[in-house]
């Protein structure tokens, strides 16, 4: 998730045992089902660890649901943890995610509503749902609160994000200005919402157009005249649908990411997920996170653009995936589409090779060459008239997760092209050659952009776990903090509240503090320039945080190896384990380490080591 002005509250991940209490139909094709129990308070779980009770303050927060099976023959669904849920993967295919279309602390219940459709595990399950019937949920994991700097608020999405939209027009307050555009499929599932806000509310019926296929949404939009101040968007729905939305609103308006949240909610049968990303069955308005890089789902749909796969195990199939891992291009190509645009431009209508050119401003005869190797990996494919269309494959790369993550016109994507100086920097023992062999540190020195890169990309990182980081003992306890590091100055503003946070300057002696915290601090560096700046810590405090991304799980996971080997190549210095962090803190004098996990422990900031001076 991109970061987000909304402010953000993080929960422990708990499964719990719930009951559904009542079932109504909201519409033709909407469903509401109350679900209520006593697992929704504090307790203690079958794991003897402590259950935070259920809390849902965002409007958009959402749950996993379990389905149950319909012989009720419920496998094992996993161990509970201190901070999540360690899932059993034969469950993870049975469960979808739901907004919490709202929440009954004094009861012990809320309610989610669910899309009615012919077709879908969620859908079938509530369709036959009745009073007495139990299920487990997981979460809300984290809520996003409303913004409340931003001077109006514009909603958008299709019936599937109506319950998301529904509660904020039910909570938001009087005085609170703002505009909704709703899609639902006929003129009788538009419903009647109270509001005490200032807010208009435009319901389009999408009619006999199929779902996931109107133009409706971003017609709306683009046809607006946005009011003048900050403004916050939130809009949500099928995934290839909203993507051009999000550049209308970014590319076109210039509205600040932060302030822009648009979410693919479910996509049509037989598009591919992207890595990490939500979808779901065809209009059920179940998002499902997909927990593992590879999902099934994802691997499905990109075998069928595809020959068949030869004999698992075959001398063929290890040729076949030697060929698959060696091919060099699958990577530039998807970055170099993203970076222009090209998935959002035929999203948006544009679909010729003329319109793509003048709309990128890069020759067509150049072009076209981008195209052609496009259209040979399936991200695209073209009529018989010469107009493009996206795939599956291709609508993968207009979520914003890929844009985020891939578009070389944010510098910090860029390092993973460093990568073929590999074997330069594996014989030399240098810097790759792209930094004109300048070390990392000095690098981000000179290179403004790439410095607020590299700040922003931890930034996104870490908005998971400052909460946790907040809550632990040292920093709790703090009266000063001194921070330092990548991200330094949004880890100050969360921290902040109340008492003083210093970031300490490079040509000034670090300031007294009761505990510092490094972020990120320590890559790049040389043992020698790392002891040092932890000896410097540790002199002026008592208490050091540190978190850092290690090579811990690099012969694991193909993620964590990737991010060692262009450590290596941009900085000169292998990435360091947790025994070589250890053993620098040893060497710069603390007494005591202690490892701790932060919030779910995902991620490069999953863990923290506390080191005593």
């Amino acid at each position: 998730m991109p970061r987000t002005s909304r402010p953000l509250q993080v929960f422990p991940i708990v499964l719990r045992r719930v009951e559904v209490t009542r079932v109504v139909e909201v519409t033709p094709n909407m469903l509401r089902l109350t679900l209520s129990g006593e697992e929704l308070r504090a307790g203690v779980t079958e794991s003897g660890l402590p259950r935070a009770p259920f809390r849902s303050h965002g409007f958009d927060d959402h749950v996993k649901l379990v389905i149950p099976p319909r012989d009720g023959a419920q496998p094992h669904m996993g161990t509970q943890e201190e901070h999540r849920f360690a899932w059993n993967p034969d469950v993870v295919g049975s469960t979808r995610d739901y907004t919490v279309r709202s929440w009954d602390p004094e009861n012990d219940a809320f309610d989610i509503d669910v899309v009615r459709h012919d077709h879908g595990l969620a859908a079938d399950w509530a369709a036959r749902a009745r009073p007495g019937d139990t299920l487990h949920v997981a979460g809300p994991k984290s809520c996003a609160l409303v913004n409340h700097e931003a001077d109006w608020h514009l909603l958008v999405g299709d019936e599937t994000a109506l319950p998301a939209i529904g509660r904020w027009l039910e909570e938001a307050p009087a005085g609170t200005r703002g505009q909704a555009i709703i899609e639902v499929p006929i003129a009788e599932d538009r419903q009647e919402i109270a509001t005490a806000a200032d807010v208009e509310i435009d319901w389009r019926v999408r009619g006999d157009v199929a779902a996931g296929q109107s133009r409706q949404l971003l017609d709306a939009v683009r046809a607006l005249d946005l009011p003048p101040g900050r403004g916050y968007v939130w809009c949500a729905g099928e995934a290839m649908t909203i993507a051009p939305i999000r550049h209308h609103l970014r590319r076109d308006l210039g509205l600040p990411k932060e302030d822009v949240e648009v979410v693919g909610y479910w996509r049509l049968p037989g598009e591919a997920p992207a890595a990490g990303a939500n979808t779901t069955d065809a209009r059920t308005g179940s998002t499902i996170t997909d927990p593992e890089p590879r999902s099934q789902a994802g691997q499905d749909s990109a075998e069928r653009l595809m020959p068949a796969a030869p004999e698992p195990g075959s001398p063929l199939a290890l040729l076949h995936e030697v060929h698959e891992m060696t091919e060099l291009a699958p990577p530039v190509v998807t970055r170099v589409a993203v970076t222009l645009g090209i998935g959002v431009l035929v999203g948006s209508g544009v679909t010729t090779l003329e319109g793509l050119s003048r709309e990128t401003a890069v020759a067509s005869d150049r072009l076209a060459v981008l195209l052609d190797a496009m259209m040979a990996l399936g991200l695209v494919e073209s009529d018989a008239d010469g107009r493009y269309a996206n795939t599956a494959l291709g609508g993968v790369l207009m979520e914003d997760s890929a844009v985020e993550d891939l578009s070389l016109d944010n510098p910090a994507n860029r390092d993973a092209l460093a990568l073929v100086d590999l074997l330069d920097v594996l014989r030399s023992g240098r810097p790759t050659s792209s930094n004109g062999h300048q070390g990392w540190r000095a690098r981000r020195a000179t290179d403004r952009g790439l410095d607020e890169a590299h700040h922003d990309r931890s930034a996104e990182a870490l908005q998971f776990v400052l909460d946790p980081l907040s809550r632990l003992e040292p920093v709790a306890g703090a009266a000063k903090l001194a921070v330092v590091g990548d991200a330094a100055a949004t880890m100050a503003e969360h921290l902040g509240r109340g008492r003083a946070v210093q970031p300490p300057d490079d040509d000034t002696p670090w300031p007294a503090h009761d505990c510092a915290i490094l972020v990120g601090a320590l890559e790049g560096r040389t043992d020698a320039e790392a002891i040092e700046l932890i000896r410097s810590a540790l002199a002026a405090g008592p208490i050091l945080v540190l978190i850092e991304r290690t090579a811990d799980r690099a012969a694991e996971d193909d993620h964590t190896a990737e991010a060692a080997l262009t450590s290596l190549v941009l900085t000169g210095s292998p990435l360091r384990t947790s025994g070589d962090i250890d053993a620098l803190l040893r060497g710069a004098g603390a007494s005591s380490t202690d490892r701790t996990t932060l919030g779910w422990g995902f991620g490069p900031f999953g863990s923290a080591t506390i080191a005593h001076a």
